[in-house]
């Protein structure tokens, strides 16, 4: 069951819903791709497995519906596992007992109270956000103090950017069908570099703990994430004093 926090039919809430109705029509809503990839740590969510297989009793919450199979996948290694979208993406599949989803404009204040999660994830969803100061601060706000946040988010500073800028051409930060698909840059609000989401996150008390490449040929990009990265999962953890 969805519970409902927020009025979602306003023109965000339409702007949200447009995209997932063109995923669903092509079958792509769901975004778990590899159980394989996030298990050898080449996947957007392998940090976060990782961190949840190695804590016992987390209470986490993932900002964005990440798809039946991460729920699958993740759920189980938490004591509870809290979804907020501000879509109803969760069908008809019946939810993990510790599994509690709500549906809510995360542009508003989050539904949670202060410091209620040990874990907060958000994976390739603040770029989609109108403020990423409100999403940074937000998500800080509803996580305990000692407790972690893992981000993914395109790099706009990435090489593959930068040569696309040079040939003349706008840098694409998300799928390279974005025009046909008449959704501009796949939807993505938002421009990302490794050291402004530093700078952001810093704000609201978050300190920088890892940035972890995504994808293939992880040694190189670890060489310079900055440059190599076009999409990276950052680990953030919430200082005791903020």
């Amino acid at each position: 069951m969805v519970d409902s926090i927020s009025n979602v039919t306003d023109p965000a809430g339409r702007f949200y819903q447009r995209n997932f109705e063109r995923l669903s029509s092509l079958g792509a809503a769901d975004n778990f791709a590899d159980g394989a990839a996030i298990r050898a740590g080449t996947h957007r969510y392998s940090s976060a497995h990782a961190h949840l297989a190695a804590t016992q009793g987390q209470v986490v919450l993932e900002m964005g519906y990440g798809g039946n199979g991460i729920i699958d996948l993740l759920a189980p290694l938490a004591d509870e596992y809290h979804i907020v979208d501000i879509v109803d993406r969760s069908g008809s599949k019946e939810p993990l007992p510790n599994v509690r989803v709500y549906q809510a404009n995360l542009d508003n204040r989050f539904p949670f109270a202060d410091a209620q999660f040990d874990t907060v994830i958000a994976m390739m969803v603040i770029e989609h956000m109108y403020d990423p100061f409100h999403a940074f601060g937000e998500a800080a706000r509803v996580t305990k103090a000692g407790g972690d946040l893992f981000v993914n988010l395109p790099n706009i500073a990435s090489i593959k950017c930068r040569l696309q800028l040079l040939a003349g051409r706008m840098p694409v930060t998300s799928s390279s069908t974005w025009f046909a698909d008449r959704e501009w840059d796949g939807n993505h609000l938002h421009f990302f570099t490794v050291a402004d989401v530093a700078r952001l996150a810093a704000l609201y008390g978050l300190d920088l703990l890892e940035v972890r490449p995504v994808g293939r040929f992880l040694a190189l990009k670890d060489l310079r994430p900055s440059l190599l990265c076009h999409e990276i999962t950052y680990r953030f953890r919430k200082s005791a004093g903020a």
